[in-house]
């Protein structure tokens, strides 16, 4: 199982592959227009989408893949004015964001190849049967944190990746605003090798209880 596409028929739901170059990176789309990397989570369902710093204009987004210049002072207060939320709980949400200390080249997404990350928006039922194999594979149930800043690229595809774990997120007021967030879904990532395992025990279980 080598691409996104192969998760999705074994695990079940839609997924897209997400894959980080660090060295060689493919060649971008120079008609392409800049957007926020839940949109082109959201694209990719129809066509591969390749991301380079300058076709990221989301703030949240460029931070989380290590893309932003300077501190996160701006952000915070951009976030905190945005949201009407105090800006020293915004700083502590933004600190505990994951982020890529190594600057990446591109980021393509799509049914791409040996893609680093899985990223799904996934109906609440479907996320249960996802939970189920989580249990099967572990022997213990999923417990999470829910967050609901820099969802999508942050919480999930960047935390899945540095911390190899299974990661959900309710969304954040952007991604659901743009990046095509179904109001009964949830964000979840999984980084490729436990995506392997849990598709493995998925092919174990009757036909009845696959995510769908």
């Amino acid at each position: 199982m080598d691409r996104a596409k192969d998760f999705t028929n074994r695990i079940g739901g839609w997924w897209t592959g997400v894959r980080f170059h660090y060295d060689e990176a493919p060649e971008i789309d120079k008609r392409a227009e800049p957007m926020r990397f839940c949109e082109a989570v959201a694209g990719a369902r129809r066509k591969t989408v390749t991301l380079v710093p300058e076709l990221v204009n989301c703030p949240g987004a460029r931070r989380s893949l290590g893309w932003a210049d300077g501190g996160d002072d701006e952000l915070v207060r951009a976030m905190a004015e945005k949201a009407g939320r105090p800006a020293g709980l915004i700083r502590d949400l933004v600190f505990d964001t994951p982020r890529l200390r190594s600057r990446p080249r591109a980021v393509t997404l799509g049914d791409v190849e040996q893609p680093d990350v899985i990223v799904s928006f996934m109906q609440a039922e479907a996320a249960m049967r996802l939970a189920l194999l989580w249990e099967d594979h572990t022997g213990g149930s999923l417990s999470v944190n829910l967050p609901s800043s820099m969802a999508v690229c942050g919480n999930v595809a960047v935390r899945a990746y540095l911390t190899e774990r299974l990661c959900l997120s309710v969304g954040c007021p952007d991604s659901r605003a743009h990046g095509g967030i179904g109001r009964d879904q949830l964000v979840v990532g999984l980084p490729v090798e436990l995506a392997r395992e849990l598709a493995q025990g998925a092919s174990r279980r009757p036909v009845a209880s696959q995510p769908a």
